[in-house]
């Protein structure tokens, strides 16, 4: 494992990168806010009354294709913070991780450029998702190669990550199988329809948006964790029952639907696990109060 210094060319670039990519999906707030001002239409009751002429509406083409290109975001970039990272500590040649982590960077801004700004025609979108995606793949697939005799929490954070991004091409796959989708100029350009509310692609978004509600959380917790020096042994069990939980909810909610209680025990068992580091790190560090 490679020390993350800061006089690291590669962990410097990396900084920088996840900086822009922060301050990117920062703008994407107040993007949706204005556009719902100049069109009039809000989600919320209160926030109608303070304009003239204002109405409560959710549906608008203009603000949800904003909120799509966020969504997209927060299930992509924050994966990107995790891998990036982890990927740092396996020593890749700076220059090699510089161009990674500017590719993923210029990717991700021409993504929300032609979704929610200029929206262009595919394959423009596509390209610009499919860049990044497989940057993130590949430095997570370096992450597990460099770390797969270690079963440590960085090698179980790399899995998770890579398994978060996947729900995003079973949602593509599973849209391009049903030919429903979100956007018109997808669905003119495979002669499908546009469809919000398939089942088979809400499934799989609920999935993907459970996964969204739980891993970061325990990125965080397990980093948290570590430093209050639990057992070797105990530390490895949790990050590993934890990581087979996430994989088991994702197989029997969208893979292959089960009957209750299946979903159940993939989604309580890693809860409760999250919940046991919190509350160990919270005990741990109470004196600072």
């Amino acid at each position: 494992m490679v020390a993350f210094a800061l006089n690291n060319p590669a962990v410097q670039s990396y900084i920088l990168y996840s900086a822009i990519l922060a301050l990117k999906l920062l703008v994407l707030s107040p993007m949706t806010g204005v556009t719902r001002v100049i069109r009039g239409v809000f989600a919320n009751p209160e926030d109608a009354k303070t304009i003239k002429g204002g109405k409560v509406k959710f549906d608008d083409p203009v603000v949800e294709r904003i909120r799509r290109a966020h969504l997209n975001d927060l299930e992509n970039i924050p994966a990107f913070w995790v891998l990036g990272a982890l990927y740092v500590t396996t020593g890749p040649v700076a220059a090699w991780a510089t161009l990674l982590f500017r590719a993923y960077t210029l990717g991700r801004i021409l993504h929300t450029i032609v979704y929610a700004v200029v929206p262009l025609p595919q394959p423009a979108r596509a390209i610009a998702f499919v860049v990044p995606a497989f940057i993130s793949f590949y430095m997570g697939l370096q992450v597990i190669l460099y770390y797969i005799t270690a079963f440590s929490y960085i090698l179980y954070s790399a899995i998770l990550a890579i398994k978060l991004l996947a729900l995003s091409i079973l949602t593509g796959t599973t849209r391009a199988k049903k030919n429903v989708y979100a956007n018109p100029e997808d669905a003119r350009a495979r002669k499908g329809v546009v469809k919000y509310d398939d089942p088979d692609v809400e499934r799989v978004r609920r999935a993907h948006l459970n996964d969204l509600e739980n891993i970061p959380v325990f990125w965080v917790l397990g980093a948290l964790y570590l430093t209050t020096a639990p057992s070797a042994w105990l530390a490895t069990t949790l990050f590993r029952v934890y990581t087979a939980g996430r994989i088991l909810h994702t197989l029997v909610y969208a893979v292959k639907p089960m009957p209750p209680p299946s979903r159940g025990i993939g989604f309580g068992i890693p809860y409760f696990i999250t919940i046991f580091m919190g509350v160990k790190v919270v005990l741990h560090y109470i004196s600072a109060l």
